[in-house]
């Protein structure tokens, strides 16, 4: 392949990136709010827009903030394998079950993206 093909490739790639961010940004702003079975999973994007956007939206659709989690407590909410979790005060603790074991896995709360999946808490699990 030439050069000039990979350049454009990149091209191609670098706007159709681009344009997908103000498309992202209108499906945050336009979010209604959450209930158990419609919490989505947060968007891929940079540090600044994923602080600025994703963050204040997903508080604003009833995702529950950091700083109001309580320790021990079991949350409802959503991550790619668990539906519950326990937060311990930095991040959550779920049973994950793969290859028939079951083991507890820690995840990061929304607020803490680090490119991994992420726990999106919304209501204390009632007793």
């Amino acid at each position: 392949m030439a050069q000039e093909d990979i350049q454009k490739i990149k091209d191609r790639l670098h706007k159709e990136r681009e344009n997908r961010i103000p498309k992202i940004i209108k499906w945050l702003d336009e979010l209604k709010p959450f209930t158990e079975e419609s919490i989505p999973e947060p968007p891929i994007l940079g540090k600044e827009l994923y602080n600025k956007y994703v963050i204040p939206n997903f508080i604003r659709c009833g995702a529950i903030p950091k700083d109001k989690l309580v320790i021990g407590k079991t949350y409802i909410g959503k991550c790619r394998n668990a539906s519950e979790a326990v937060w311990n005060g930095k991040t959550f603790t779920y049973k994950r079950t793969k290859f028939g074991y079951a083991y507890d896995e820690d995840i990061n709360h929304f607020q803490d993206d680090d490119g991994y999946d992420v726990f999106v808490p919304i209501k204390i699990k009632e007793a």
